[in-house]
């Protein structure tokens, strides 16, 4: 539990370093420790539950970033919403020790600086952190110029506003430098006294109450992570007993909807119903009245077939009359054709008669023979007929160590990702010089442990040597300018 709290302490000193520019930080950086912020603050990102008061940016990242680019808030919140999403079922605990990870691996990180002159009297920085001692130029406290790490040094003192440090080799002389008031030389004993022996312990076994503690924040964190895992379980199945409460809810509203919709279905049946018992009882009085017109029609009918066979009765007397007129005809016929074969003979005997007294009597016979002809022509008669129609992760290991960001691949592109979006928004006119420092480095391809290895190279002599002719200040291509002030015996 202490070790927590010292833990959380350390966190919370970390971060206002960070959010107060004290320790540089570049903005694609800014933005993920914010989102490990967001999850030890929060837990995981809920979209249920989350409003916009919940990113507070001032309180997130340093004013430095947020006035160097020209990103509305609500653009800063989803890219550390982006990032936030990647620390899902990260423990409070894993989020602090994260950023811590993440911080570590910053420049200025755990450096505390001081104003020193060499003998040349050129105003330097000395930087003391936990790895050993660094020199930098005035105007650069990012990239040390020269390191000694605490394996190297072996004495340190000093009186009154002189510092002296004994390395261990014996041969080299002594590293020299000068302060301007005496008490600083003091808070810089202290820091170096404490920071050697915190590298010492470090190398050294755990004491069997470290070994304590450490088992105890790892049986502590192993509770946690199965009180998580637990309380992840039932959230699940909150999750999924919700969501099959809500498809049986969308189940009834499906069968509510069908009901109204079966209901309306019935009102229209109802009202077609009753539209067609209308129309069937006004087709009912229509074959009632026709029923009646068929009983009238069939009345008449009658009365016509009546008629009919009354006058089918007539037709056969006539017929009957008729037939007895043809009988009187035909004898009349047979008569007359016996009465013409008579006249033929008759003829006959008068051509005769004719031939024998055709010189004698010629205007008489003429005469018999006009009568003649002209009674056969009077006794001709004439005939009728009708038809029918039919219808279908050694001693010094820092100097082999990688920046966290490269061990994890995925975060590491996220980052690159990141960094190119914001350098589209950027606002060049309001870097600091800082920031120009930083992409010299990323430029040159050298992080912080790259420069440790690079200012660590060589003996330590020659180091010692170069501290004595250092300038106050760097130029941009990275050549010292002369300069400085004068040095204070």
């Amino acid at each position: 539990m202490m070790l927590l709290y010292t833990q959380r302490l350390f966190y919370m000193e970390v971060k206002e370093q960070v959010l107060a520019d004290g320790v540089y930080c570049p903005p694609e950086t800014s933005i993920l420790l914010a989102s490990y912020v967001c999850q030890e603050k929060y837990g995981d990102f809920d979209p249920e539950i989350y409003h916009s008061l919940m990113i507070d940016i001032d309180y997130l990242l340093p004013a430095r970033v947020i006035t160097q680019h020209r990103l509305r808030r609500s653009q800063w919140e989803e890219k550390i919403i982006d990032c936030w999403l990647e620390h899902k079922d990260q423990l409070r605990e894993e989020s602090m020790l994260s950023y811590l990870k993440i911080a570590q691996d910053l420049d200025m990180y755990g450096i505390n600086y001081f104003e020193i002159y060499n003998r040349k009297g050129s105003k330097l920085w000395l930087g003391i952190d936990a790895l050993g001692i660094n020199i930098y130029h005035h105007n650069d406290k990012l990239a040390p110029h020269i390191g000694f790490p605490w394996s190297e040094i072996n004495n340190i003192s000093y009186s009154d506003k002189r510092f002296t440090i004994t390395t261990v080799n014996s041969k080299t002389a002594d590293f020299i430098f000068t302060v301007e008031k005496a008490r600083t030389n003091k808070c810089i004993l202290d820091l170096c006294i404490r920071n050697h022996e915190l590298y010492i312990r470090r190398r050294k076994p755990d004491t069997a109450e470290v070994q304590q503690m450490r088992m105890q924040a790892l049986s502590d964190r192993r509770e946690k992570r199965q009180e998580r895992n637990r309380l992840k379980r039932e959230r699940e199945a909150r999750i999924v007993a919700e969501h099959h409460q809500r498809v049986l809810e969308q189940k009834l509203m499906a069968i509510e909807q069908e009901q109204q919709v079966a209901k309306k279905a019935l009102m229209v049946y109802q009202a077609k119903s009753s539209e067609l018992e209308r129309k069937i009882q006004e087709r009912e009085s229509q074959s009632q009245k026709m029923e009646e017109q068929r009983a009238t029609a069939e009345a008449e009918m009658n009365k016509l077939e009546s008629e009919l066979s009354l006058q089918m009765e007539e037709k056969l007397e006539l017929r009957e009359q008729y037939i007895t007129k043809e009988e009187v005809a035909l004898k009349s016929a047979k008569e007359l054709t016996d009465l013409q074969g008579q006249a033929e003979q008759l003829r006959l005997e008068y051509d005769d008669l004719h031939k024998k007294y055709t010189d004698e009597v010629m205007s008489r016979s003429l005469t018999n023979s006009l009568v003649s002809e002209g009674s056969d022509h009077l006794e001709d008669t004439c005939s009728d007929s009708q038809d029918f129609i039919t219808e279908i992760d050694g001693n010094r290991s820092e100097e082999t160590r990688d920046v966290e960001l490269t061990r994890d691949h995925l975060l590491q592109r996220k980052m690159r990702d990141l960094e190119k979006e914001l350098l589209m928004e950027k606002n060049y006119s309001c870097l600091t010089n800082e920031d120009h420092q930083y992409m010299a480095l990323v430029q040159s391809g050298d992080d912080k442990y790259k420069t440790l290895r690079k200012i660590r190279k060589g003996n330590t002599r020659q180091r010692v040597d170069e501290f004595e002719t250092m300038a106050t200040f760097k130029n941009v291509e990275g050549e010292s300018i002369a300069g400085g002030g004068e040095a204070t015996s």
